[in-house]
């Protein structure tokens, strides 16, 4: 049987934010997909979490009304200072590259995911945190050597603003996995990386610009323009 379920679609707020996602795994080069959809230049790159019965696909693009000028690939480094750009080549070490296809005729699930109002009907469950702590903590043992999973960031207003993460349970009953959605409200905007240490007794915990002080464990902040992962009112505008 032939598969066309669309994915998830979820706009991140820029390039670095896209090139922040899709270098989460070091043992998986990512891909980028090009191309254009309603005059708009679309670029994403497509990656799946365990859900439910299976899997969720999930389309994290970035949308331009102007003409993006791409090249074969894109750069990427957060050592020192985070750094994203479009590239001809992939031969310099300091930089992780993810090739860009640019595609003439882009694939109907994508479109289809790009012009869904549906959403996610089937939603994790919400679990709200105590602490941007406990958050940690929960992504600390979801990381590995090769992987972390994102904090998803959604601007709520100014003064309020969430960070999640998405946990998979396995074996849940019948499911493949149960997610739940562990998140926190804070009342400022996070820098892109989050730094965290536990050691002599107490935690460290703060913003950081980039990885640096190899100390620490890092978790990696991605700033989405919607959130499909919890029911949230409408900005007030």
């Amino acid at each position: 049987m032939r598969e066309e379920r669309p994915p998830i679609a979820i706009e991140v707020q820029d390039l670095t934010n896209l090139a922040r996602l899709a270098t989460s795994r070091v043992d998986v080069q990512p891909l980028f997909w090009f191309f254009k959809h309603r005059g708009r230049s679309i670029l994403g790159s497509l990656m799946s979490i365990p859900y439910w019965r299976g899997s969720l696909p999930i389309f994290a693009y970035i949308r331009s009304s102007r003409e993006l000028e791409v090249k074969g690939y894109i750069g990427y480094t957060n050592l020192g200072a985070e750094k994203t750009f479009f590239a001809e080549s992939a031969d310099d070490t300091r930089y992780v590259y993810g090739p860009v296809v640019e595609v003439e005729v882009p694939p109907k699930l994508l479109t289809k995911a790009l012009t869904s109002r549906g959403m996610l009907r089937v939603k994790p469950i919400p679990v709200r945190a105590k602490n941007l702590s406990s958050l940690l903590r929960i992504l600390l043992i979801m990381s590995d050597n090769t992987s972390s999973p994102p904090i998803w960031h959604y601007e709520v207003n100014e003064e309020k603003h969430v960070l999640g993460v998405v946990a998979p349970f396995y074996d849940y009953y019948d499911a493949n996995a149960l997610p739940v959605f562990f998140y926190v409200e804070v009342n400022e905007r996070p820098a892109p990386f989050i730094k965290y240490q536990a050691i002599g007794g107490k935690e460290i915990l703060g913003y950081a610009s980039s990885i640096s002080d190899m100390k620490h464990f890092y978790g990696r902040v991605i700033t989405v323009k919607h959130l499909p992962f919890l029911k949230l009112r409408p900005k007030r505008r």
